[in-house]
């Protein structure tokens, strides 16, 4: 298996380095500007961390008020701006996700508080049993969201979750990531998804099982790419954005799930 996060797969995605590159780019192909990811969920960040000084609980700190029901509001007209809803009814979908969510991500962040895990570097030093509850959690939640739309694939709710906590879950998306991406990693994603994790949600739905298996597949090249190795592509990744770096790391707790997102692109997108 060849690391995922890598400068080399971080400058294919944007052509760093190369003038005649950047022309035909999967940035420019897809059309998933760096930039534009991390400044259109700012807005969403800046009501979650607005009393960043009063307490140390980040990111599983919103509470259920005002800034968790505008937040919710930005994300979800984001989502639809993206048509991210289609072919289903997007009005319909929005008015069950605007009054269900706000319960739904206070009961994520009951259960996952108990593991102690803040970012996703720290789910690899759990112990197998507290390792594939995490995964659980973390797969149900993308799964029930996304069930509100469809129960075979997670992309609705890793799109949701990862405005609301982009330091935990990467975006996945049927066109790019599984049919260009997943569908041609060197070994088979799902091979890093516990068995027993496996049988729990064999019986969920489809969405939380397909998204368990790339959550896998993110915490076992992180571990394999390691801390330090890691930290000079992600240094990359913020000068290459061109937002200063107090921004984003006022903003984002943690940045590993998107450049693990677009250095996967950038290993098999041409």
């Amino acid at each position: 298996m060849s690391n995922i996060v890598s400068s080399k797969n971080f400058n294919a995605y944007c052509g760093r380095y190369s003038r005649k590159a950047k022309h035909r780019t999967p940035e420019r192909k897809i059309g998933w500007y760096i930039e534009d990811n991390l400044l259109e969920k700012i807005p969403v960040l800046a009501l979650r961390n607005r009393r960043i000084d009063e307490r140390n609980d980040l990111p599983f700190s919103w509470r259920r008020n005002r800034d968790l029901t505008q937040a919710i509001d930005l994300t979800l007209n984001t989502l639809k701006a993206w048509q991210a809803f289609r072919p289903a009814n997007s009005d319909k979908i929005i008015k069950k996700l605007r009054s269900d969510l706000p319960q739904m991500i206070m009961k994520f962040e009951e259960r996952i508080r108990r593991y102690n895990v803040r970012k996703v570097w720290s789910i690899r030093n759990l112990d197998q049993v507290d390792y594939n509850s995490v995964l659980e959690i973390v797969s149900k939640i993308v799964g029930e969201i996304s069930n509100y739309k469809t129960e075979r694939y997670p992309m609705l709710g890793s799109k949701v979750m990862h405005f609301l906590f982009p330091e935990i879950f990467p975006v996945w998306d049927t066109a790019w990531i599984k049919n260009e991406c997943l569908n041609n990693e060197d070994e088979p994603h799902k091979q890093w998804l516990p068995a027993e994790v496996v049988a729990t949600l064999h019986n969920y739905n489809s969405a939380a099982a397909e998204y368990a298996s790339y959550f896998a597949l993110m915490l076992r090249d992180l571990d394999l790419v390691g801390q330090k190795a890691y930290k000079k592509v992600e240094k990359a990744f913020v000068t290459y954005s061109e937002i200063p770096k107090d921004v984003i790391f006022y903003h984002f707790y943690d940045m590993s799930p998107i450049v693990f997102e677009f250095c996967l692109l950038g290993k098999h997108i041409r």
